[in-house]
């Protein structure tokens, strides 16, 4: 017996949201998975075999408790900063769980996946669609505007989530903290109702996005050439080097020219929606 899921790519952070906001977008990676000897994966190349250690073998043995061969077909590109590896646990999970006839309540799965990824803004949006927070008392669901437009630029450069929390501070100064606060407070107000004053008080993340700005400089370059083109905020997608950008209908023609004069040809621009279905 196989079992199949499927779920969204997300943009984690949006800004200050830092390990906390998480948008789901509709990226989507289905996979099946038939229990097996052994733990092998196949994303259009064929069967490969998969090292225990791994994380999506990780999420199999977490969903289905026993070796899979899976199938993978995401659209979510890897190493961008749009919530593959998220992505690809969640649907793992439940599509082990599904195989081995277990119920892959949502929660059960969210849990699980956190465990391995280690924190929970991608996953969330994984599993459960649209806007969500995450915290202490785990995910909670958030309203956002439906005027507002997702738009991302993503480079044909690679950059690790490792790499990009390495260069992360230890310790946040109490002014830094302070007005860090000032700018999530913002955008998730400015997300719920698309006040443009509001996402513009967003802006300028000093958490992450200031101290990764030399890992990728692209990724700064396409988040002011955003905002001077419309955008009502711009920010860094996750990890990167991917950029996020919220538009509205105004605007979108001119913020998605703007991004693709940053990136040439190396990297494209999408137009996507916000996908409210998650996990499925």
């Amino acid at each position: 017996m196989s079992g199949t899921a499927s779920a969204p790519g997300s943009s984690g952070n949006l800004g200050p949201g830092f390990d906390v906001l998480g948008l789901a977008l509709n990226l989507r990676c289905r996979v099946e998975a038939t229990p097996a000897d052994r733990m092998t994966v196949d994303d259009g190349l064929g069967p490969e075999p998969l090292g225990a250690d791994h994380i999506v073998a990780r999420a199999a043995m977490a969903g289905g408790g026993s070796p899979m061969a899976l199938v993978v077909d995401s659209e979510v590109p890897r190493t961008r900063g749009l919530g593959s590896s998220a992505a690809v646990m969640v649907a793992t999970a439940a599509a082990a769980a599904r195989a081995v006839e277990l119920h892959a309540e949502p929660d059960w799965i969210y849990e699980i996946v956190t465990m391995i990824e280690g924190h929970g803004d991608n996953v969330a949006a994984a599993v459960f669609g649209g806007l969500t927070a995450v915290g202490a008392d785990g995910p909670r669901a958030l309203p956002i505007s439906g005027d507002l437009i997702p738009i991302v630029g993503v480079p044909k450069d690679q950059l690790s989530t490792d790499e990009a929390r390495e260069v992360l501070p230890s310790e946040v100064q109490l002014d830094v903290a302070a007005r860090s606060v000032a700018r999530a407070v913002s955008l998730v107000e400015g997300l719920r109702t698309g006040d443009a004053a509001s996402l513009r008080a967003a802006a300028g993340d000093e958490l992450h996005e200031a101290p990764r700005s030399d890992l990728s400089p692209v990724t700064g370059a396409m988040i002011d050439a955003a905002t001077e083109a419309g955008a009502l905020h711009a920010a860094w997608s996750g990890a990167g080097p991917s950029a996020l950008a919220l538009v509205t209908a105004e605007h979108e023609n001119d913020v998605v020219a703007a991004l693709q004069r940053v990136l040439g040809d190396a990297g494209a621009v999408m137009t996507l929606a916000v996908d409210y279905d998650g996990l499925v």
